[in-house]
């Protein structure tokens, strides 16, 4: 018994003796407060190394990495204070250990911190660059795909470690040198990628032998993304790698086959540019909008008036402008209305002049401005001098609200009204800019007409919308007597007399005609409701309204279709 308990003794003396530091091995109060306080030195001098305030008065480039000999000798006076501290007394040891915490761990942590974040925007850098270099190269090209996600997984995966940067400044320099320029990189090229992947699988689409019609659905919604893209080169890129997917859907017929855009609003009154592929139209506020239907480009002018209608000659837009709500009669002098004159090469609105009478149609030419009115009590058309502005002539006793058309010679102009039954032609003569008494055809009601009139551009003939043609001649024996009557009526009318054909638009049918023997060679049946055709520079563009089948609300879209003969075709 006495032998085992001088066995306990021992071992119970030797467990505490291992325990128990020795005098050797233990640091003293003294020297671990030194030690403390020279980690507190060197995280001081870290907390300002990593200061965005003090690096910008030692570096050109503050945002950097820091002196990572300055972060290591922190990082060791640390471990040494530490070290020290857990030789202490239990008292001592969570004194100091609170003051290592407030002091030094802080301080080294957010250098921690801002280096990680240095560290990831660095990676992010040379993958922004790597997407930069392979779009420069080819915007459609494999390796920019690759670039594009991988820099987007990039930023995805580090984007953590730059908000986890201490103080807004420093967090937001952080962000502006690296994930702004990835993101904006990401950003230009997401809809050139989306694209992309979105032509690859309509190409796969059509190899699984999708029907024709869900194929064309596709391929306008594609279209619709393209057209919204900036780079005019990556743009035509992917309109021709649409184009020859496009050429591949079985049974694709002509009409199928056509190049479109959506327009981002409904358009009225719309008048083409007669040699650039620009389209001036309305909306439905106070705007004139410029739509380059090559580019998808479109600029806007807004007016202070409501725009009633608009007409282009020699490179000047002349818009008639609305000042009130339209009664049905009224006496002239309580009438009021505006004429704006855009110069059309820069699209700036270059004067803007106050007419007494409520605007309904007009037309110009080098000397004057005439106006038709919508609601005087005399009705007229009034014709106001281009140079003063001021007005120079009319006619009156006009019905109101009357559509006028001038003649290719420019020496007389044609008018239909809209308010009267039976409705009448009747033509009115333009003398060195003013406007002179004409005369009546010379039938009433004899032939059905209606209020959409329109004349040929070799002068010869007047087509009314009710499929009426007549002539238009100098002698007033033959003036606006019957010609011949086309198949059908139309909304729409434009011409193409190099090829000897003009081509009319009523509801989604698009007809074809020779223009010597008025007969109809051709016709299609287009998508949308035409409410604007154009013949120019060996192209139909077509002004449409479409309903997509993920909506019910109308869009206007402009189609552009190649002629060849009397075939429209792609």
């Amino acid at each position: 018994m006495k032998k085992w308990k001088v066995i306990s003794v021992v071992i119970m003396l030797t467990v505490v003796m291992m325990i128990m530091p020795s005098k050797s091995n233990a640091a003293s109060l003294s020297e671990t407060e030194k030690l403390v306080q020279k980690a507190e030195n060197a995280a001081t001098a870290l907390k300002w190394e990593i200061s965005l305030e003090h690096r910008k008065t030692l570096y050109s480039d503050p945002i950097a990495l820091p002196n990572m000999n300055l972060y290591n000798a922190t990082k060791r006076a640390g471990q040494l204070a530490y070290n020290a501290i857990n030789t202490l007394p239990a008292k001592e040891k969570v004194k100091l250990t609170k003051r290592m915490e407030s002091n030094v761990d802080i301080h080294f942590h957010r250098a921690m911190a801002y280096i990680d974040a240095v560290k990831s925007g660095h990676k992010i850098a040379v993958k922004t660059s790597d997407l930069n270099d392979a779009y420069r190269l080819n915007p459609l090209g494999t390796q920019t795909e690759k670039a594009y996600h991988d820099l987007s997984s990039e930023i995805r995966k580090q984007a953590i470690l730059l908000y986890r940067v201490y103080g807004k400044s420093t967090r937001d320099a952080i962000l502006e040198k690296y994930k702004d320029p990835g993101e904006k990189a990401r950003q230009s090229s997401m809809y050139v990628i989306s694209a992309k992947i979105e032509i690859e699988q309509f190409q796969r689409s059509i190899a699984n032998n999708k029907t024709k019609e869900e194929l064309l659905l596709t391929a306008k919604q594609i279209q619709a993304t393209v057209n919204k893209i900036q780079d005019e080169n990556a743009r035509q890129l992917l309109l021709t790698k649409l184009d020859a997917a496009k050429k591949t859907i079985p049974g694709i017929s002509l009409l199928d086959y056509d190049e479109f855009f959506y327009l981002p609003n409904l358009i009225r009154e719309v008048v083409i540019h007669p040699s650039q592929p620009i389209i001036y139209a309305l909306n439905e506020k106070k705007d004139i909008l410029e739509i380059n239907y090559k580019t998808g480009k479109i600029r806007q002018l807004t007016m202070n008036l409501v725009p009633e209608t608009i007409y282009f000659y020699n490179n000047e837009l002349y818009v008639a402008l609305l000042k009130g709500p339209r009664g049905p009669y009224g006496q002239v002098q309580n009438q009021q209305g505006a004429i704006a004159i855009i110069n059309t090469s820069n699209f700036t609105l270059t004067d803007q002049f106050d007419i007494q009478i409520d605007p309904f149609d007009i037309v110009a030419d080098d000397k004057a401005i005439y106006v038709s009115s919508a609601s005087d009590d005399t009705g007229s058309i009034r014709g106001y001098s281009r140079e003063t502005l001021l007005e120079t002539s009319k006619v009156l006793y006009i019905d109101n609200q009357s559509y006028i058309e001038m003649h290719p010679s420019l020496d007389r102009l044609y008018a239909v009204d809209t308010t009267v039954s039976p409705r009448d032609v009747e033509t009115h003569f333009i003398v060195d800019g003013k406007i002179k008494r004409g005369y009546d055809s010379p039938y009433h009601g004899d032939y059905r007409l209606n209020t959409n009139i329109s004349i040929s551009p070799d002068g010869k003939y007047i087509f009314n919308g009710s499929g009426v043609v007549m002539v238009a001649s100098d002698s007033k024996a033959m003036n606006m007597t019957y010609l011949t009557k086309l198949n059908t009526p139309f909304e729409q009318i434009t011409y193409n007399l190099n090829d000897g054909l003009f081509y009319t638009g009523n509801r989604k049918n698009l007809e074809v005609y020779n223009y010597e023997t008025m007969e109809k060679v051709n016709s299609y049946t287009l998508s949308g409701y035409i409410n604007n055709i154009f013949y120019q520079n060996g192209r139909l563009v077509v002004v449409t309204t479409e309903v997509l089948y993920s909506s019910k609300l109308p869009k206007n879209a402009i189609k552009t279709y190649k002629v060849k003969g009397n075939e429209i075709i792609q």
